[in-house]
């Protein structure tokens, strides 16, 4: 999530200097693309660790390939992977780190070529769910979305994995489909309770037009998040969107964390005058003196009032 955020942050900021409907147009087609990008691989990597790490007989398989795995460093771990054998029941383990070490390193012919081997040769519930889950992100990325979840809906049954729920999610947001988005990503959000989730719920909830949950669950992102910079881009995002008292709550939030400093201040104040505050005109006219973005803030208020 850390990564999808300050990915949104940098691009609010490159795009702030442009007319206001470029903004939202950028704004609306890169938000989805970056949801989709971090949602789909952010938690394949640990769960894949964590399951197999958790398992023993079949799916242990514990090697020098493996170790570069977990490590991150995909390239050398293909490398090594390709070379080891495993016993006849690790096979199949061996190959499907082999397909998740080749679809991060963006091979994809290759890391599908692996995951249907696996599924060729094994018949293991756990095995076969993060084929099909390998399978899934690798139509993700490819942009084939409607493949991509035949192959999650696969998945899904064959092993406790509230990940495949989020990224059909992904797939139904993107596809446009966003009261299956909602279903999904309600599923995972609410079982999971953290705030990758809640933010993606909380954008898919404004596109089917359900406003209140969607405050609701932006709401628990801004109280569960603890990182200046994430709070910052909730900030943001929630004031792009419309919902300037939100925004003011991030903002209260980051002045708890770091303190009143003037940019916090600004943003405050900022934002409830765009919720209609006729105060905050005032604390954005005290901050203009010293601050120059404050200064424009206030004539711009003070334009628009007029």
């Amino acid at each position: 999530m850390k990564e999808w955020i300050d990915e949104w942050y940098s691009l609010y900021q490159a795009v702030w200097e442009l007319p206001l409907d470029n903004q939202v147009e950028v704004l609306e087609n890169k938000t989805q693309e970056l949801l989709m990008t971090w949602g789909s691989l952010d938690e394949a990597l640990q769960q894949l660790k964590k399951k197999l790490k958790a398992e023993n007989g079949p799916y242990a398989y514990q090697s020098q390939g493996t170790y570069l795995f977990d490590q991150g460093e995909f390239d050398q771990a293909c490398l090594q992977l390709k070379q080891e054998q495993g016993e006849e029941k690790q096979e199949a383990v061996r190959c499907l780190y082999l397909g998740y070490a080749l679809l991060y390193t963006n091979d994809f012919i290759g890391s599908e070529e692996y995951f249907r081997y696996v599924q060729f040769i094994s018949n293991q519930p756990l095995i076969l769910h993060l084929v099909y889950q390998g399978l899934g992100l690798v139509a993700m990325l490819q942009n084939k979305l409607e493949l991509a979840i035949q192959y999650l809906e696969k998945a899904q049954p064959l092993a406790e994995n509230h990940e495949v729920m989020y990224n059909l999610g992904v797939c139904y947001f993107t596809l446009e489909n966003y009261t299956y988005a909602v279903t999904c990503f309600r599923r995972y959000a609410y079982v999971k309770d953290d705030s990758d989730g809640l933010y993606a719920l909380g954008l898919a909830l404004l596109q089917t037009g359900e406003i209140e949950e969607a405050r609701a669950a932006f709401l628990e992102v801004i109280e569960s998040v603890e990182q200046e910079g994430d709070l910052l881009a909730v900030a943001q995002l929630v004031e792009w969107i419309g919902e300037h008292e939100l925004a003011c709550y991030a903002y209260e939030h980051l002045m708890l964390l770091t303190g009143k400093t003037p940019r916090w201040l600004h943003g405050f104040a900022w934002n409830k005058a765009l919720a209609g505050d006729k105060r905050a005109i005032h604390l954005l006219e005290e901050l203009g003196q010293t601050d120059p973005e404050a200064k424009k803030s206030f004539e711009w208020i003070q334009a628009t009032v007029k």
